[in-house]
């Protein structure tokens, strides 16, 4: 009787590969377009919390500007660049838009890794459908975290983090138990309810680093040289209490 093979490595859900693909292939085109258009698509599609202030507080955000403008030209230059560039239309995409812009080719590699890492097991769950939907959702309220923190920041917010930060949350879920990525009859690992999720060492570890860690990252990196821009790692955590807290409504495989 022949023996099934052994699963490549990096046997990826198709749906992962897709969004891979379509993150590249993002990228490769900024590449190659001038930096006066590259910029308007940032404008256009970044994620700008002080153009959702100045729908509630014009004078606040004005306020801010010239405040900065009179401490840093380049500062100045950004709010005078960013604020009122892009059409107001296209304001109510940018909770999304902005998690299909990097920063370069760094950035995205490490998004990538982090994607293929914990959206797998999830997309795997889940189903193509749920998988996307809860990555939405992550994209969505690490944009709505970022701006209750800074509502009147004028320099867009780009990357993915906060989407897979939701996957990352939700793979907490049902990761760390025996058997929660693959078990010998196929079944999946039930989704660990929160109590679960406290009394589980290795759970409870994994999210205490993960927090941690970004915060460090978030508050320290820049400086450090990791990351040439500020990191935000509050989206990061709105996005993955997001995945950790509404996993269940994704999971196709919970009871009806």
């Amino acid at each position: 009787m022949r023996e099934r093979g052994r699963e490549p490595i990096f046997n990826l859900p198709a749906v992962v590969v897709f969004l891979l693909a379509i993150l590249t292939v993002i990228q490769i085109a900024r590449s190659q377009i001038a930096p006066e258009l590259d910029g308007a698509i940032l404008a256009t599609f970044g994620f700008t919390p002080a153009r959702f202030a100045f729908l509630v507080d014009q004078t606040a955000v004005l306020a801010h500007r010239n405040d900065i403008a009179s401490q840093s030209d380049v500062q100045a230059q950004v709010g005078a660049f960013f604020l009122p560039h892009a059409p107001p239309a296209w304001l109510w995409f940018t909770p999304l838009s902005y998690a299909f812009l990097h920063g370069g080719a760094t950035h995205l590699v490490f998004n990538g890794i982090w994607l293929a890492a914990f959206g797998s097991p999830v997309a795997r769950r889940f189903g193509s459908g749920r998988f996307l939907l809860l990555g939405v959702l992550g994209a969505v309220a690490g944009a709505a975290a970022y701006l209750a923190v800074h509502p009147l920041e004028l320099a867009p917010m780009i990357g993915a983090s906060a989407a897979i930060s939701a996957y990352m949350g939700a793979a907490a879920r049902f990761v760390f138990p025996i058997g929660g990525f693959y078990r010998a009859d196929s079944s999946p690992a039930p989704l660990q309810s929160i109590r679960e999720m406290i009394a589980n060492r290795q759970t409870m570890a994994f999210v205490a680093i993960w927090f941690i860690s970004n915060m460090l990252m978030g508050l320290g990196g820049q400086a450090l040289g990791v990351s040439a821009a500020p990191i935000a790692w509050e989206a990061h955590i709105g996005g993955f209490l997001a995945g950790l807290f509404c996993a269940p409504l994704f999971d196709q495989r919970r009871k009806g």
